[in-house]
């Protein structure tokens, strides 16, 4: 659970740099933009400058004919002065042979030029000698459908500003910025599809049984999600016949060493029963009930890895005799865990010796910090323990209940020893004919605190433990 939420937030990281960068992006393209946006609107003026003094000279032309043809210099003037005043310019009238007639830059003298509009307007631009520049246009003066001069319209170029286009910037800005969020809910929602479908094949890849498929997948994945499922299916039904058959061999272990007199004989069913009451008092769900049950019926299975003599030794153990019996459910869990569908269940097995005060072993958890499972199996496989076996004879249910309730808080945990008590209580266990089964020197499967208390400063001896791993048929021989 941990890798898939670390990839998801890994991905969810990724998506977010890459819509800050698209985000950028897409600013600095409406930037350009809105330059180059202010560069056209900058030709567009000046194009439109141009146009309204080619109009402007085309109709000077047209009212200055008559007055030309009949030589009226004065209203001549006016209109080439209302001309000026409009173009802030200078403005000329020509006569048919050249000679200026009229100038509103009051320039005196005698000026002759040459007409070159001919018979339609044109414009054109001047560099003049300070380096400035004019845009001059001109049009022929007719009358009677004879050209009988020119009129020239001056105006100085000025270079237009580019001012910056907002408006286009934005326009620009908020598509792009539109188009990013578009992609990004796009692919997110492609990547959430294909984080599942990827986080199923890793957890089948690790052994585990992956989720319900999604039935409303894309028409795209549905192909896709047919294989998967079938994948599922397949590797459900393998993994569930390898994980029964590992039980069972596990099961015929515990068994063997039933018949050899090296257990109790069925403590596993007995305590799987007991635990099974409690479990339904604690409404635990089916799935967490069937491995609680598995880890019971397999209590004793790491004992095949301690040599027979340390079970069958009736005397009080050495100190390495006693830690290699206590190490017994780590050897159970090394072994189990290695079947994926079993992993769960060593857990439960490993930490069934943990003490509720983090005196236990082999990891020295304390109260919640043990496994619900563990703390469960541990109270009952205890009380099986004490109504069954003992160094002289077992102890009646309520002897064994009271049992329990003097090593509460500090052997098991508090909560569950009062319920499970209620339990038996509502429903003794009934007499029956018992053969006592004599534990090894005598001891019960917790230590006590005086035990503890010697054994606070040793050493780990976990490379003195006195283990028999030929006895185990599950490890190959060296």
């Amino acid at each position: 659970m941990a890798s898939r939420i670390e990839r998801r937030t890994r991905a969810w990281s990724l998506t977010r740099r890459l819509v800050v960068a698209l985000s950028i992006g897409a600013f600095f393209v409406a930037l350009v933009l809105g330059f180059l946006g202010a560069d056209r609107d900058a030709q567009q003026q000046a194009s439109s400058a141009a146009d309204a003094d080619r109009v402007l000279a085309a109709a000077m032309a047209e009212r200055a004919g008559p007055l030309l043809d009949r030589g009226d210099v004065m209203r001549l003037s006016m209109l080439a002065a209302v001309v000026r005043d409009q173009v802030d310019g200078r403005a000329m009238v020509l006569d048919r042979a050249g000679k200026v007639v009229i100038d509103s830059a009051l320039v005196m003298g005698e000026r002759q030029m040459s007409l070159l509009s001919g018979t339609a307007p044109f414009q054109r631009i001047q560099t003049l000698a300070d380096g400035s520049r004019q845009r001059e246009s001109l049009a022929p003066v007719r009358f009677g459908g004879e050209v009988i001069g020119e009129v020239r319209v001056q105006r100085a170029e000025a270079a237009q500003a580019a001012v910056f286009d907002f408006s286009w910037f934005g326009l620009v800005l908020l598509s792009c910025l539109t188009l990013v969020a578009a992609a990004a809910m796009l692919g997110h929602h492609w990547s959430a599809r294909v984080r599942e479908a990827s986080d199923a094949l890793v957890r089948l890849a690790a052994g585990e049984l992956p989720g319900e498929s999604r039935a409303d997948a894309d028409s795209e994945l549905q192909d896709f999600g047919v294989a998967m499922r079938e994948l599922e299916r397949g590797m459900q039904e393998g993994m569930q016949n390898v994980t029964e058959g590992y039980v069972a061999m596990a099961q015929q272990v515990v068994d063997n060493l039933e018949q050899r007199r090296l257990v109790p004989p069925g403590h596993g069913e007995r305590t799987a029963r007991l635990a099974a009451r409690l479990a339904e008092r604690l409404q635990l769900l089916a799935d967490d009930r069937a491995e609680l049950q598995v880890a019971c019926r397999l209590v004793e299975l790491g004992k095949a890895s301690v040599r027979a003599s340390i079970l069958q030794k009736q005397g009080p153990l050495t100190e390495v005799e006693s830690r290699s019996l206590e190490h017994h459910p780590v050897r159970a869990a090394e072994r189990l865990e290695c079947v994926p569908g079993l992993r769960r269940v060593a857990k439960i097995l490993r930490h069934q010796l943990e003490r509720y005060d983090g005196r236990g072993t082999p990891d020295a958890l304390r109260g919640d910090r043990i496994p619900l499972g563990s703390r469960v199996l541990a109270i009952a496989a205890s009380f099986d323990y004490l109504t069954t076996c003992a160094a002289d004879k077992p102890l009646e249910w309520p002897e064994a209940l009271r049992q329990l309730q003097a090593a509460k808080g500090e052997v098991f945990d508090p909560w569950l020893v009062d319920l499970f008590t209620e339990v038996v209580e509502k429903d003794p266990p009934q007499p029956f004919d018992r053969e006592v089964m004599i534990v090894p020197g005598g001891v019960m499967p917790w230590r006590d605190v005086a035990h503890d208390a010697e054994h606070d400063d040793v050493e780990d001896a976990d490379a003195e433990l006195e283990v028999m791993l030929d006895d185990f048929p599950f490890e190959e021989k060296s």
